[in-house]
């Protein structure tokens, strides 16, 4: 299968302008016009913001609504925003919002006046990415900050330019009916191993940043058992091997488990009941690493809760109790 070349999309930019609106822009020689800008020269004026939805150079009076030239100018003759040197992207964003009220409008502004940094607010491109935020503004400057990661991997001019790649990708594999050329596109981008480390990080990092292993395991329970096992096994493991080292045991020998199990009984730290519920949950563990076998939802939550109810305080009950030399 041919490699994901986000280049080539770039490429045929022009070609779907020409089908999706009549004709074709140069961005690139848009950008020009807000050298000054760009380099600190002078401030924000309502005539560039307005520039930016001349139908003859871009589209994007179909998406947004243009501001109303005379409030505009009012606003910015005001402030008098520069928009270089950046002191950092957070803060020119929120100046900017504060002034345009529109996050798409902003990242016009900056992806014109700064394309090497922003992009266009592109929900498409977003959702390619699978980015999610609990703000606009967190939203827009992960994308950003995303955008670059993939300018570097597939060496693009600039994140803006990265930005239209997968606009254009989208565009030419999103319509009602798939085409041949469409599926191919698409199974490329998604046999793609980078494309999909990259996203699968942004889905997964937050729940990895803020749960720890039981929890992913309930998380992860109902979509798939077996992950789910794993998590909690792999827990459950570190648990018992802490235990083993507090008793003078190797977890490594054959047997091993079945004597940390015995001891623990013997010095009523466990039930047998719970020794028994315990055997149990490491016969699941095991299962959870072959290969040949299947866990189900309620083997897992039982899994989980034997831990939580007996393995939680091991740690306090045996600092307390007897040293390996009464074991």
């Amino acid at each position: 299968m041919a490699t994901f070349d986000l280049q080539a999309y770039l490429n045929r930019f022009p070609e779907v302008c020409r089908k999706k609106f009549g004709r074709v822009y140069n961005f690139h020689a848009l950008e020009k016009d807000f050298e000054q800008l760009r380099t600190g020269k002078r401030w924000l004026v309502a005539r560039d913001v307005l520039k930016l939805f001349d139908p003859a150079r871009t589209p994007f009076g179909q998406y947004w609504a243009k501001p109303v030239e005379r409030e505009l100018d009012q606003i910015l003759k005001k402030e008098r925003l520069y928009l270089a040197p950046i002191a950092s992207d957070r803060e020119v964003v929120r100046s900017l919002l504060g002034l345009l009220h529109n996050t798409g409008i902003v990242s016009l502004v900056l992806r014109f006046v700064h394309p090497g940094y922003f992009g266009i607010f592109s929900t498409p491109a977003i959702n390619l990415l699978l980015i999610h935020r609990p703000t606009t503004i967190e939203l827009y400057l992960a994308f950003c900050e995303e955008l670059r990661e993939w300018q570097k991997h597939f060496r693009l001019a600039s994140v803006a330019d990265t930005e239209l790649g997968l606009w254009t990708f989208h565009t030419l594999t999103s319509g009602p009916e798939p085409s041949a050329e469409a599926e191919q596109a698409r199974a490329e981008f998604d046999a793609d191993v980078w494309i999909q480390r990259r996203r699968a990080a942004q889905v997964l990092r937050p729940f990895f940043k803020k749960y720890g292993a039981l929890e992913l395991a309930r998380i992860f329970v109902e979509e798939h058992p077996k992950l789910a096992g794993k998590f909690a096994g792999e827990e459950y493991e570190r648990r018992l091997r802490a235990v083993a080292r507090r008793v003078g045991l190797r977890l490594g020998v054959k047997g091993a488990v079945e004597v940390l199990f015995d001891r623990l009984a013997q010095y009523d730290y466990i039930t047998l009941e719970q020794k028994t519920r315990l055997r149990r949950v490491w016969e699941i563990r095991n299962r959870a690493v072959h290969p040949a076998a299947d866990l189900t939802l309620e083997e897992v939550e039982n899994m989980i809760e034997t831990i939580e109810d007996i393995c939680l305080g091991w740690e306090t009950k045996l600092l307390a109790g007897p040293g390996p030399e009464k074991w």
